[in-house]
């Protein structure tokens, strides 16, 4: 198998997910149930989870230590899905998803806190850029001026913060394991953070039910099927990285973000009933050079 193939593949995949994530939220939680959704999440976790045993039946014979990282990695990742989910609410996927390119940063401000790496002038450099491009994308244009996207900005950056520290624990815990015994355990720790906001936060519960009696096959085989594709994504990313150097897979999974402006782009023109997002021509200008600005910085970083 080609390895490019196979690391071109994950960033379509996910960039399909985004785009379902973002229609589940416009069409069935508009009243801005996110919690609601997170819980279906966590449903959709419990109900794989059977699927992570058949592919590896051993899962239970990793120490207590693994399975407490893998599970504290679950939390963290459950914690990056509900402000990822809280920011694609508040904006085009097309928007948000750019941002997400800052994740390798906090990875290496994790990285320089926590056990003292230096990074180099490159990667300042590249780091820089990326954040050059993200302050770009900040501001919507409007017909009346520029409005500054705070909220938005706000949700995505404590995602990007949340899932480089899930993608520290995960791989730290998850070296000496294979990978369907690490999201065994990852994907349990999900399911506990949607049953403690199903237990504790009465308005998350509220929405949940409520969904359930409307339109629950809809939103749990859609949401379902967004996990099974983020999966699937995930998987081709480990078989690309088995066949490349890490450097390449990383720099072809940061084209996420222009699949996403993509196909936001045909679903506007070709399926509006779907998703609808801006293309006046200053926005398209705007993404495409904010866009253009965090890719280059993003390959100076895989790769310096």
């Amino acid at each position: 198998m080609n390895w490019f193939l196979l690391a071109l593949s994950a960033p379509i995949l996910w960039s399909i997910v985004n785009h379902v994530d973002k229609y589940l939220l416009s069409k069935f939680f508009r009243s801005g149930g996110v919690g609601a959704l997170m819980l279906y999440s966590s449903v959709v976790a419990i109900v794989v989870l059977p699927v992570f045993y058949f592919f590896s039946p051993d899962l239970f014979l990793i120490s207590d230590f693994a399975k407490g990282i893998l599970i504290l990695a679950g939390f963290i990742n459950a914690l990056f899905i509900l402000f990822y989910l809280f920011a694609i609410n508040e904006d085009d996927a097309s928007v948000v998803m750019p941002f997400f390119l800052t994740i390798p940063i906090f990875g290496y401000l994790q990285s320089w806190i926590l056990i003292g790496e230096t990074l180099t002038l490159r990667q300042i450099v590249a780091s820089l850029i990326i954040l050059f491009g993200s302050l770009i994308l900040s501001f919507k244009i409007t017909s009346s001026g520029y409005r500054f996207r705070g909220r938005m900005m706000f949700f995505v950056l404590i995602s990007s913060f949340f899932f480089a520290l899930y993608e520290t624990l995960f791989k730290f815990a998850a070296v000496e394991v294979n990978f369907w015994t690490a999201v065994f355990w990852e994907h349990l720790g999900l399911f506990l953070v949607g049953f403690f906001l199903f237990v504790f936060i009465e308005r998350y519960r509220r929405e949940f039910l409520g969904m359930i009696k409307e339109n629950s096959t809809a939103i749990f085989s859609l949401n379902l099927t967004s996990e099974i594709t983020t999966i699937v994504g995930n998987i081709a990313t480990a078989g690309a990285l088995v066949l490349a150097p890490v450097a390449l897979v990383q720099t072809v999974s940061s084209l996420q973000p222009l699949f996403v402006f993509i196909f936001g782009a045909l679903i506007t023109l070709y399926l509006p009933k779907i998703g609808q997002e801006d293309l006046s021509r200053a926005t398209i200008i705007q993404k495409v050079l904010a866009l253009a600005i965090i890719l280059v910085g993003t390959y100076l970083l895989f790769n310096a």
